[in-house]
Formats: C-alpha cells, sequence, structure tokens
C-alpha cells in the first residue's frame, strides 16, 4: 500500500468470508479505519483509529483531505462503485491519493443465491429518489437496492397496477446467518407484511 493514499475498500454483502484478500491486507496495514458502525465491528481487532461513518460525510470528507498523510482506509459495503460510497469520494478527495478495491456486491451476491446471471441487467436503486417505474420495469431484467420508502410492497403494487407478468425475488440480509430469500409473483410477495434490510430482482416471467 503506498503512503499517503486513501483507500476506499468494499468489504462484500456482509459476512467477512466475503472480503477479499487484498482487501483485508490494505486493512490490516491502515492507520485509520472509517465505515458504518456494523461494518467496523467486523474489524474489532484493528490497532489503529476508528471512525463511525454515518450521515457526517461533509466531516469525513474534510477529515480525509486534511489527514491525507495518513494511510486512510474507507470500508463500505458490497463494492463502493455499486450504488456506494465510492462515487462521493471521487468527486469530493484527490482522485491521484484514492484508490478503489472492488468487493462482492451485495447484487453479484443475490444472483448467485437465485442461479441467474447478470447478463443486460438493469440495476438502480430507490435510496432518496422517487423510481420512473414505467422505464424500470420496461426492462426484462432488473435489480434494485431499496430503501425504507420503497421496498418489495411498493413494486409488487406497482407491477400490479400495469397487469405486466413477473417474478420478484427478495434478497433479505443477504450472506448473514438470518438471510432469507423469497421468489414468488407480485401477488405473493404482498402477503408478507415486512421485509428487513433487501434487494429486489424483477424478471420477465419467461425468463
Amino acid at each position: 500500500m503506498e503512503e499517503d493514499m486513501l483507500n476506499v475498500v468494499g468489504i462484500g454483502p456482509g459476512n467477512d468470508g466475503y472480503i477479499t484478500e487484498v482487501g483485508k491486507k490494505i486493512i490490516a496495514e491502515s492507520d485509520v479505519l472509517i465505515g458504518g458502525k456494523r461494518n467496523l465491528e467486523i474489524f474489532e481487532n484493528f490497532c489503529g483509529e476508528k471512525i463511525v461513518l454515518g450521515a457526517n460525510l461533509v466531516e469525513i470528507k474534510n477529515y480525509i483531505n486534511e489527514n491525507i498523510e495518513k494511510n486512510i482506509t474507507v470500508i463500505a459495503s458490497g463494492d463502493p462503485s455499486v450504488y456506494g460510497i465510492g462515487k462521493y469520494l471521487s468527486k469530493n478527495v484527490d482522485n491521484e491519493k484514492m484508490e478503489i478495491i472492488p468487493g462482492i456486491s451485495s447484487m453479484q451476491y443475490m444472483f448467485s443465491r437465485i442461479k441467474v446471471d447478470m447478463n443486460d441487467l438493469y440495476m438502480t436503486s430507490s435510496h432518496g429518489r422517487e423510481p420512473d417505474f414505467d422505464y424500470l420495469l420496461s426492462h426484462s431484467k432488473v435489480c434494485m437496492v431499496t430503501d425504507s420508502k420503497i421496498g418489495p410492497r411498493e413494486i409488487a403494487r406497482e407491477i400490479i397496477k400495469r397487469d405486466l407478468k413477473k417474478t420478484m425475488a427478495v434478497g433479505e440480509n443477504l450472506s448473514y446467518d438470518n438471510e432469507k430469500i423469497t421468489i414468488g409473483k407480485p401477488e405473493d410477495i404482498l402477503k408478507i407484511e415486512k421485509y428487513d434490510m433487501n434487494i429486489v430482482v424483477i424478471l420477465d416471467d419467461e425468463q
């Protein structure tokens, strides 16, 4: 690992067994580790400084820019470049001093679990945005990272409203011990009142 470098490391979908060896090595050699509380708990034996990343993005950006002489690593769930913090940091810190180390995204993990290829996949997220469902559902294969506002039940209703023939797969707590994957028609998805942290795959029925 070079000195005076910010590393952004994807740590996979959750289970620490999915962190790459390259990522583990970079984390171990860092002076400072920045990440969400749940992610930092994975690295309980880390000897350097830990900083919790939450809604304090501007504060974190300023800290990185003011301490670039340190070996700082930001850890991110999944892959930093797939609806992750990689985009924000690449625009707000010196690109010349930043390396992104990819991880296994929750989307990749989900498709491996349902045994469907990711070719010609439309990827999107409902975080902080109102999806264009007409456009989204025009695709034959979709994967959406959801939030508390737009989740499996809301997506199911939009499919039913348009009378489309789709199958949905909902992955909850992916790679954790309490992982759950539900596959069914939109009407089946609506029968479940609440879903934990999840992503949703939407497939045309002929696939």
